[in-house]
């Protein structure tokens, strides 16, 4: 790793990242293992946290520290033998365990969440949808955090490598997933609004017997002050695909750095073979208990202040016809609604509520923060949302000939958020009727943020519009960092 140079900038330079990734063993390695290291610690001792509400990117890009990256891994071994019998429903056996990861020398991934689902928020930064979403039956994930192993006091925060399994109706529902998450991953054409640059380097193919396989390179960024102080690095991340008959693996690891070099293969491509053969050995495993993927209870104070940013970056009253404008914020406005296919979905108990709503001609804009006394709560309500419309893509025609529709689309801004993508059908076709809801959860926190008429309606543009309400909200998404355990 490079020392800093306040003159370089990283995004206009991310053609110098990797440039041996197409080899499978990474880039040039200018420096010893042990003097990475050593550079290592000085950087990890000049940054010992990460600012939880630095921006709307430190969120969506899933920060992780700039750590060193060269070396092989000791726990590697050969597990590319892999059995035929790939039937059984996935579990949490189906997958890696601590035991398999591969870093380097001087840190290591360790497991910090596993379970049966999709879990709360995206696998991927460019992912467009849930595995469910691409037509698995059965998926389980993990969630697995860096550790200095040679210096465990040393702080290391903001790393991400997530797994994700799936089990399909045959081989080529499964090939349909892996194409899919694949073209997803090389032009991330719907990433988050903050992800200003990406850059697809290449795909390169890892022999895995009986399987196809493949890991997808790329950098992304800008990386946020709080962690990249003088701009020296991008986000470099590496997934991993894998099909082996009708299942799927995905393993995305993400972090922040200028080199990312392996003398033994990168940590992907050493961990793709283990995490095939756990999908045939998981059923001989012994049941790991699943571990549910939330926070741990929130000890915050749940308490919305009442100069709390709500309206931030929306119009004033001045810009509204007489009679309209900006109402709020208050405590006493009526709660929004969630309604699909004759189901209401009730309110569960809350600790505090505020709202704030603009209205103008055909411009109906709602934000509604929610605080809950723990985590878990936040996410119960986050998914009662989720599931209510997920479960219902198409309404019942109603007497006035309109038919309402619904689309759940993931999103990258928070612990868990998602976009509610509503409009009106009459005799099959799209009319001008239309809303689109942006829902983000961060620690015992849940915004809801609605628009209705012409500034929610997606008419095709479906990706633009949740951009600008994301990019609208982002003063509002960074301050929910109050309701988190780590704070601002």
């Amino acid at each position: 790793m490079s020392d800093h140079d306040p003159g370089h900038d990283p995004i206009n330079e991310l053609s110098r990242f990797g440039t041996g990734f197409s080899t499978g063993t990474g880039g040039d390695m200018p420096l010893s293992a042990a003097d990475v290291r050593r550079r290592g610690d000085q950087i990890r001792r000049r940054r010992t946290a990460l600012v939880a509400g630095a921006s709307a990117l430190a969120v969506a890009a899933v920060a992780v520290p700039i750590f060193a990256v060269v070396g092989g891994n000791p726990k590697a071994d050969d597990a590319n033998d892999i059995a035929d019998d790939t039937r059984a429903t996935l579990t949490v056996a189906n997958l890696i365990t601590d035991e398999d990861t591969v870093y380097s020398d001087g840190a290591d991934w360790f497991r910090t969440n596993a379970g049966e689902g999709d879990g709360q928020d995206v696998f991927n930064p460019c992912a467009q949808q849930s595995l469910t979403g691409t037509g698995a039956t059965s998926v389980a994930r993990a969630d697995f955090e860096l550790r200095n192993t040679e210096t465990p006091d040393a702080p290391i925060t903001g790393d991400s490598l997530i797994q994700v399994v799936g089990d399909y109706d045959d081989e080529a529902a499964a090939t349909d997933a892996y194409d899919k998450i694949s073209a997803w991953v090389e032009n991330c054409e719907q990433r988050p609004a903050a992800i200003t640059e990406y850059r697809f380097l290449a795909a390169r193919d890892v022999p895995v017997n009986g399987a196809t396989a493949q890991i997808l390179d790329s950098h992304y960024g800008p990386v946020p002050k709080e962690v990249d102080e003088f701009g020296d690095s991008a986000y470099i991340m590496e997934t991993g695909v894998l099909r082996l008959g009708d299942k799927l693996v995905v393993l995305t690891s993400v972090i922040i750095g200028q080199d990312y070099n392996f003398l033994d293969g990168t940590p992907v491509e050493q961990m793709l073979p283990k995490a095939a053969a756990r999908l045939t050995s998981g059923a001989d495993a012994p049941t790991e208990p699943a571990e549910t993927l939330t926070e741990p209870a929130s000890t915050v104070d749940p308490a919305i202040p009442d100069d709390f940013p709500l309206t931030s970056r929306w119009p004033d009253s001045s810009e509204a016809e007489d009679g309209n404008g900006l109402v709020g914020p208050a405590r006493d406005l009526d709660p929004l609604t969630f309604t699909a296919c004759g189901t209401t979905l009730p309110d569960a108990p809350y600790a505090d509520r505020l709202l704030a709503r603009w209205e103008n001609v055909e411009d109906y804009r709602t934000r509604q923060l929610t605080t809950y006394d723990t985590a878990d709560q936040a996410v119960a309500a986050v998914a009662g949302i989720r599931a209510l419309y997920e479960a219902c893509p198409e309404g019942e025609r109603r007497d006035d000939g309109f038919t309402p529709n619904w689309e759940v689309r993931d999103l990258a801004l928070g612990g868990d958020s998602f976009a509610v993508l509503g409009w009106d059908e009459l005799d099959g076709a799209a009319t001008t009727f239309g809303d689109t809801t942006l829902v983000v959860r961060v620690g015992s926190s849940v915004l809801v943020v609605a628009h209705a008429g012409h500034s929610g309606n997606p008419q095709g543009n479906e990706q633009g519009v949740i951009d600008q309400i994301s990019s609208e909200s982002a003063d509002v998404i960074a301050g929910l960092c109050a309701y988190t355990e780590a704070g601002c």
